[in-house]
């Protein structure tokens, strides 16, 4: 059996930080790695107390959730990417490990300006396109048909290059931990109503019907106005574009039990996956509805899924091939958790 010392030395020369944290999240031991890359996580400080200045709520959440994090605890130390390794449930203490990916803060900040620049080089025609493309739209009865035609589908494909670009960014800057909330308190059942009024119309001109019902008391709740409107517009514009005419779809809010629930329901085909959270998967899309284009990057429900999950919740998603689907926002209420919502694991 090895003795002590034998173990401190193995542990101390492995590449790795490791780092163990007793159940009241003090630090109980760490090996020679982890004091030279985390100096500030010493034998009996917080863990989280200690990080808080290098590291953000969102990513302290996701870790205590065992996401994987990156992050550097000071200036002159490498980027170091970050796990909750290890539970032990006997005593709830946990063990963190830490290891120099090789990426150096240029190299980060080198990608993150490459796709801001990349997609304002983007954006700035498609403004300009979009633009011109509204003003001729407008001016429909002067066109022939063919060019009103010709407009129409310059203005359709334009608006879904603007979302691709947007969703790439979103989906790169959450990737490298920088897509950061703007939390306030926040009205859902208005969001819900608002973001239904905006797409009734496109909804009924693909001979599609649209009910709203929301539950008459809905707390208010702390979380990110723009990017829950982006979550609700995804799910419906979702639920548009991939049923046949003729389909109802349903959007409601409702509250229970600390959790605040945002559901978007249609009696169309359902999802042609096996597994329907595949759904949530990058550049995953269903079939197109009467065969028409699918507008949108292919990414709305992986970027909406990891929206709700930085604001503590989660999509989750009921399937069945000839009945429809319903896909369920959980956004609790108390954002330290009033009641646990599953966090899907990343993929």
């Amino acid at each position: 059996m090895a003795s002590p010392q034998h173990l401190q030395q193995v542990l101390d020369n492995v590449p790795s930080a490791l780092i163990s944290v007793g159940p009241d999240h003090t630090v109980l031991y760490r090996n020679r790695p982890a004091a030279r890359l985390a100096p500030q996580l010493e034998p009996g400080v917080n863990v989280w107390d200690a990080l808080k200045p290098v590291i953000s709520e969102e990513k302290i959440d996701r870790m205590m959730r065992g996401e994987r994090v990156i992050f550097r605890t000071s200036p002159d130390q490498p980027m170091l990417e970050w796990l909750l390794a290890a539970d032990q449930p006997d005593d709830g203490s946990v063990i963190l490990m830490a290891w120099d990916i090789a990426i150096t803060d240029e190299i980060v900040q080198g990608r993150i300006t490459f796709i801001m620049s990349a997609s304002h080089e983007l954006r700035s025609p498609l403004t300009a396109l979009l633009g011109f493309a509204e003003i001729l739209e407008l001016d429909r009865e002067n066109l022939t048909e063919g060019q009103a035609e010709a407009a129409t589908v310059i203005h359709q494909n334009a608006l879904h290059l603007q979302t691709m670009v947007n969703d790439i960014v979103d989906l790169s800057r959450n990737s490298f931990g920088e897509l950061r909330l703007e939390i306030g308190s926040i009205d859902v059942a208005g969001i819900v109503s608002e973001v239904a009024e905006a797409l009734r119309p496109q909804i009924l001109a693909g001979g599609q019907t649209l009910s709203v019902a929301t539950a008459c008391e809905i707390p208010s709740i702390e979380a990110d106005a723009q990017r829950i409107r982006q979550i609700v517009f995804n799910l419906l514009q979702n639920a548009h574009v991939h049923t046949p005419a003729g389909t109802s779809i349903v959007i409601g809010a409702g509250h229970a039990d600390g959790v605040v629930t945002i559901e978007v329901s249609d009696d169309g085909d359902g999802l042609p996956f096996e597994d329907p959270d595949e759904a949530f998967g990058s550049f995953r899309r269903g079939p197109a509805r009467d065969s028409v284009p699918v507008p949108g990057s292919g990414i709305g429900l992986t970027i909406s899924r990891q929206l709700a999950v930085l604001h503590r919740g989660n999509i989750e998603v009921d399937s069945e091939p000839g009945r429809g689907s319903t896909f369920r926002v959980l956004l609790p209420v108390d954002r330290d958790g009033a009641r646990k919502i599953v966090i899907p694991e990343e993929s």
